[in-house]
């Protein structure tokens, strides 16, 4: 994308943060019905994140249709008061303890832990899920990951993951004993909360990216590599959530775009998803925040964020400014108001100065004139330049598209060549085979996307579909 800055963010159209699951006896429609969005209260810190809980009738509609294996990394879910017999219900078959959220909240305020349904408030919208009760641990403590997620359409859906992220730690070795069940710091990894215990260990070097209660992404993969963990077939698995999150939202956001995005090219979407893995690997979305801090308590949160959001920048093609332009311009004002002054001293000059002065300007012009002529003589005729350009668009591949289709494809191609850290994980070659049911969007341009950009991969997924069966085509908007 080579237009101007972003004027228009799709938060603006949907509120989605926070994601929550519902078990097979609830309903994710009843739990979207029930929500209440407020605002944060208090005043923000170094690590303010602006979370809302995600349960749209979408993502109901998905898990039904899907089944809910699909959408097993998200644990079970109420909104309460209003879902308050239901979990009674099942908490009578998993007794297991649960973690009460209030909703539109951050920081992990007013987040604690519960092992009886009477301890939940029911003066207040709570959002009370099951706890994660066997996380995977690092030297016995609990950790969480901050992943970076940005969409930069959702009509054709291109969606990209930093390479690098935060891995933070809790303060107090975690154990499965009901008697720390109100110990924050044992149970919460918000470094909001941890910040502020004795235990905490900061990190002032941003090459040691294994120090202290916050580590880099990376150095946590390196560590459980080192452990014999398969880190490949885990961030696959990273990958696989992050995009069916996206995914459950894509239909509503796409219309909204629509409906209110004037161009095409001017938007694009950060998010900060918190991801815990449990001692199976098996990767669990906790929150997915709209606006993600981007504050630096740290070097290493300094190193890690701002390399991320230059390469952001670069992917969404926002164009540079030069800060001396201001500087310039009053140059350039100061040029012209001495022209104009000059011409109002030319006005007092005798006739025959005036005379000679437009001579001078008649003789320009009529040259001009004559270098036009001569110019539009040497051009070809239109017919030639149509047919080169239209063996220009045979040659790069576009036959076929419609407009629209190739500024697509050249929107997607460009932020290829300056994604940096960015990587693109949808489309991929394999996203139309695994993902293409989920989408519900009616366009054709992500099966276009995948045809141009996977050509061998559609035509192998073509010959070897059984008869009597079709590829997914999504009719095409209007």
């Amino acid at each position: 994308m080579t237009g101007p800055a972003p004027q228009i963010s799709v938060q603006e159209y949907i509120s989605i943060d926070e994601i929550t699951e519902t078990s097979a006896e609830m309903s994710l429609v009843d739990i979207a019905s029930s929500i209440q969005e407020t605002e944060p209260e208090g005043e923000a810190d170094d690590e303010e994140d602006l979370t809302i809980p995600l349960v749209t009738s979408k993502m109901a509609l998905k898990a039904i249709e899907t089944g809910h294996k699909h959408f097993d990394f998200i644990p079970a879910s109420y909104v309460l008061p209003g879902d308050y017999q239901d979990f009674c219900s099942n908490f009578l078959k998993d007794k297991g303890p649960y973690i009460v959220k209030p909703v539109a909240s951050s920081r992990g305020r007013g987040v604690f832990l519960i092992n009886h349904p009477d301890q939940v408030p029911l003066d207040e919208n709570v959002i009370v899920s099951k706890y994660i009760a066997s996380p995977l641990v690092i030297d016995g403590f609990k950790f969480d990951v901050r992943i970076y997620v940005t969409v930069t359409s959702y009509d054709p859906i291109v969606i990209y993951l930093y390479e690098e992220g935060l891995t933070r730690f809790a303060t107090v070795k975690y154990e499965r004993n009901s008697k720390h069940i109100r110990n924050q710091c044992m149970h919460l990894t918000n470094y909001s909360v941890n910040k502020r215990s004795q235990d905490y260990v900061k990190n002032d070097d941003p090459d040691v990216e294994d120090y202290g209660n916050k580590w880099s992404m990376g150095a946590m993969l390196r560590y459980l590599r080192s452990e014999g963990k398969d880190t490949a077939a885990l961030m696959m698995r990273i990958e696989d959530v992050v995009i069916k999150t996206i995914l459950s939202v894509e239909s509503s956001v796409a219309t909204a775009c629509k409906m209110f995005q004037p161009f095409r090219g001017n938007c694009f979407e950060l998010y900060g998803f918190d991801i815990l893995l449990d001692e199976n690997l098996k990767p669990w979305v906790l929150e997915v925040n709209l606006s993600p801090s981007l504050a630096c308590d740290s070097p290493l949160d300094l190193k890690i964020k701002s390399n991320m959001l230059c390469d952001l920048f670069s992917l969404a093609g926002v164009v540079c400014h030069d800060p001396m332009m201001r500087t310039r311009q009053q140059q350039s004002k100061q040029a012209s108001d001495i022209a104009s002054k000059m011409k109002t001293r030319l006005k007092d000059l005798d006739e025959n100065a005036q005379e000679m002065l437009n001579q001078i300007e008649a003789s320009r012009f009529h040259m001009k004139e004559a270098d036009e002529w001569l110019l539009r003589r040497s051009n070809r005729p239109q017919s030639a330049t149509s047919s080169a350009s239209k063996e220009r668009n045979t040659q790069s591949g576009l036959t076929g598209l419609s407009s629209e289709e190739i500024k697509i494809l050249r929107k997607v191609k460009e932020e290829e060549g300056r994604k940096g850290g960015w990587i693109r994980i949808f489309p991929t070659a394999d996203s139309w085979d695994t993902y293409g049911s989920f989408l519900q969007f009616p366009t054709t341009h992500n099966l276009m996307l995948h045809q141009r950009f996977y050509p061998e991969r559609h035509k192998a997924m073509t010959a070897t579909k059984t008869p009597g069966t079709s590829i997914i085509t999504p009719s095409r908007s209007k």
